[in-house]
């Protein structure tokens, strides 16, 4: 056996160490990928910040190609024998290699959907090259999360984020935004690469079994499929936005995105990394993988919740302040995201489950119906115009949350009232405390000033003790689990586990 899982018995201990290193991680993360579309959005425009939308999305849709749910299948798998990565790790090398080839063919097609052919097809090609370097990693990164030792995996994206903010920065000073992005990507990928590597401590031998590749691909290849649907539904949305209103239209939509929906979601990857193996290696003790999803949840959503809905208030001046006065108009689009965001906090998470339990092809169905479904609310919503898809998109995600929810939590045996109780004072909390700073906002007359970076800082300082109240003053034993939790996540020593 190549690596083992930690022992169950040690594994709020495990986990509150990655969690100390992935919530590091996940700020940095979030920080790059909220400051690149701003800065494509200062450097070009709306047109150019469309573009690298339409870009992201192929390179998220097609990154599934690469992996085929084989990180998955290493996580949930109870032993891993060096034949067994071996064969993995060629696999994803041979599907970078045919993803990377074909995105560098099919460029010139896809980029009949921009505005911009040649500047499309330059960044595709790019990431026809990231999609092979990345396949190098999938096996090393999977066997560090395996462990839980995230602070590897950590330092390896924090050093990797670094040589790309420098790297991207001295191209741009010559005045290519384009160039800029692809230093970044290309001094990223070499650096977190080259650090996997070393801090994995494995290396793949000349051995190919097929029946450990396909023992791998069997559960893979439904896990990718279900990764693929699940991000087609993500991505279509630009898709479509970006042929019914246009390149510009998609840019003021990814702005708005990357105020609220993208940046909380990018934090939120911390209980993907998380949940994935602590759920696995709780398969056997049913009871105890409930509570460990049921706390997840609950405290996800009281660290998130009240986030988008301070985002939601103070939407004009975040607009304003990080974008200027010629963004004003994505001030409604920002606003009518917040119900969305809000439901994805949870929802994001039955990713985990449906693969800690070996159902992928649950997962699968769920997202070619999500597909069908955010295809069909964009439509109807589109005679509005851009603002109507966008509500119609954030209506959808009620459903999607409902649905998806009771579909994980059967596999777990976990009632739906349960689940629902769970979240209701968290819920409660965080509507109440969105009314009372409502209130203050206007009784201090915020909407009729011109904002500032001190003032909008200031009252995101005085939010913090405002909730905390709000919450102590709705459930006294709860508001100190969730600071006794944040406490010890971050005094714990983030030693390196033993391998």
């Amino acid at each position: 056996m190549i690596a083992r899982r930690p022992e169950s018995g040690k594994l709020r201990e495990r986990t509150l160490r990655s969690i100390f290193w992935i919530l590091i991680f996940n700020v940095a993360r979030a920080s790059t990928l909220f400051l690149l579309p701003w800065a494509v959005a200062w450097l070009g425009g709306a047109v150019e910040l469309g573009l690298a939308q339409l870009a992201y999305g192929v390179y998220a849709v097609a990154l599934p190609f690469v992996t085929l749910g084989t990180r998955a299948a290493i996580l949930q798998r109870e032993d891993a024998s060096q034949s067994y990565l071996s064969s993995v790790f060629w696999v994803n090398v041979l599907m970078g290699l045919v993803t990377g080839a074909a995105l560098a063919f099919a460029a010139p097609w896809i980029a009949a959907m921009g505005d911009d052919d040649e500047r499309l097809v330059l960044i595709l090609r790019w990431m026809g090259a990231v999609c092979f370097v990345f396949s190098l990693t999938v096996v090393q990164s999977a066997l560090l999360a395996r462990r839980l030792e995230y602070r590897f995996i950590t330092l390896a994206n924090l050093g990797g984020g670094t040589a790309a903010v420098l790297a991207g920065i001295g191209v741009a000073l010559g005045g290519s935004w384009l160039g800029a992005l692809g230093a970044a990507a290309a001094a990223y990928m070499a650096f977190s690469t080259t650090a996997l590597w070393v801090a994995g401590r494995w290396r793949p031998s000349f051995t190919f079994r097929r029946e450990d590749a396909a023992s791998a691909v069997r559960f893979g290849v439904t896990a990718s499929a279900a990764s693929f649907g699940f991000n087609l539904s993500l991505q279509l949305e630009r898709f479509l936005i970006s042929s019914l209103f246009g390149q510009a239209a998609l840019g003021l939509y990814g702005a708005a995105r990357n105020i609220n929906r993208d940046t909380l979601r990018n934090l939120m990857r911390i209980s993907d990394e998380v949940l994935l193996p602590g759920l696995a290696s709780l398969q056997s003790e049913p009871a105890r993988a409930r509570e460990y999803y049921l706390k997840a949840n609950r405290f996800e959503f009281l660290l998130f919740a009240p986030a988008a809905v301070f985002m939601a208030v103070f939407a004009r001046e975040l607009v304003l302040l990080v974008y200027g006065e010629e963004w004003v108009e994505i001030v409604p689009l920002v606003r009518v995201l917040t119900p969305l965001v809000l439901f994805s906090i949870t929802r994001h998470t039955v990713g985990a489950v449906f693969l800690s339990q070996g159902r992928p092809d649950t997962q699968l169905r769920w997202s070619l119906l999500m597909v069908v479904l955010v295809a069909a609310f964009t439509l109807i919503g589109s005679p509005w115009g851009l603002f109507g898809a966008v509500t119609a998109l954030s209506t959808l995600e009620l459903f999607g949350w409902l649905a998806s929810h009771r579909m994980a939590n059967r596999l777990i045996g976990l009632p739906m009232r349960r689940f629902l109780g769970n979240l209701l004072v968290p819920f409660a909390a965080a509507m109440l405390f969105g009314g009372l700073l409502l209130v203050l906002r206007v009784l201090a007359g915020g909407a009729d000033t011109a904002p500032s970076w001190p003032g909008t800082v200031g009252w995101a300082v005085l939010s913090v003790p405002l909730y905390a109240a709000v919450l102590h003053a709705l459930d006294p034993e709860l508001s100190r689990a969730l600071w006794r939790t944040l406490v010890d996540t971050v005094r714990r020593p983030p030693a390196a586990p033993a391998a």
